[in-house]
């Protein structure tokens, strides 16, 4: 969990000195907010994705990534509204990572903090459960060690 944290804040620094005011201008918002959504993100699709290994072993990363990567970003709305979705696809882009953060960002950035807290709620939801459900797996596998 450490090194998801730290990965996070590392994760959501760069990205926000990359994309922010110092090198491209792409997000022209604050510094911290832009940093602490891509943050969050990372630690919501790395804590997913490191649950999906810890449940499916070597295929949970396959899992992760056809969830996580390719149906998130499909239905991120970054490059291609959510409107144009086919409607089965529609409750993806409000629950999965990629979609609610990449709307938070455009939020903070651009669209006066528009969907930033729903954003924030669902992203700490994700990092939540996946921490909770990763510290449940290492107590139940912990207590079956001790059995054996």
């Amino acid at each position: 969990m450490l090194s998801l944290a730290l990965f996070s804040v590392l994760g959501g620094v760069i990205v926000a000195l990359i994309t922010g005011s110092l090198a491209f201008a792409a997000l022209p918002g604050p510094f911290l907010g832009i940093a602490g959504i891509v943050a969050l993100m990372a630690a919501a699709v790395g804590g997913a994705t490191m649950l999906c290994m810890r449940l499916f072993g070597k295929a949970g990363m396959s899992v992760a990534s056809v969830v996580l990567l390719t149906f998130g970003n499909a239905t991120s709305g970054g490059t291609l509204p959510s409107a144009y979705l086919p409607d089965w696809l529609h409750p993806l882009s409000g629950i999965l990572p990629v979609g609610v953060g990449v709307r938070a960002l455009q939020g903070i950035s651009h669209f006066n903090n528009a969907g930033l807290a729903a954003g924030i709620a669902v992203l700490a939801a994700w990092t939540a459960a996946a921490a909770a459900l990763l510290y449940w797996r290492d107590v139940r596998d912990g207590r079956r060690r001790a059995t054996a």
